[in-house]
């Protein structure tokens, strides 16, 4: 059985919430869901599959994704890294 979380920075997933699947695959995300997470048209979504369970997660802004970024903290790399050879590498593992 497929389970739908939505999840936001500052939420827990919220359950309860059934939807049919459409002919073309689409799913209408309930109202109170779209409002609490402060969806708009356009909003861009990430889908993940975590286990049997399909995550949908806003996209984070540019400046969002910056601040995370910069917050992480951790030793400091001790060689330089080539991100163009981990990148291509990551590709040809997924396929993208």
């Amino acid at each position: 059985m497929w389970g739908l979380g939505i999840c936001s920075r500052n939420s827990y997933p919220s359950v309860g919430m059934k939807r049919k699947l459409g002919p073309k695959g689409q799913v209408v995300i309930p109202k109170d869901i779209r409002d609490k997470l402060s969806l708009t048209e356009g909003t861009i979504l990430d889908f993940e599959v975590e286990d049997d369970a399909i995550v949908v997660k806003p996209e984070p802004s540019p400046e969002e994704f910056v601040e995370r970024f910069l917050s992480v903290k951790g030793k400091k790399l001790r060689k330089r890294v080539d991100w163009k050879s981990v990148l291509d590498d990551e590709y040809k593992v997924t396929g993208r």
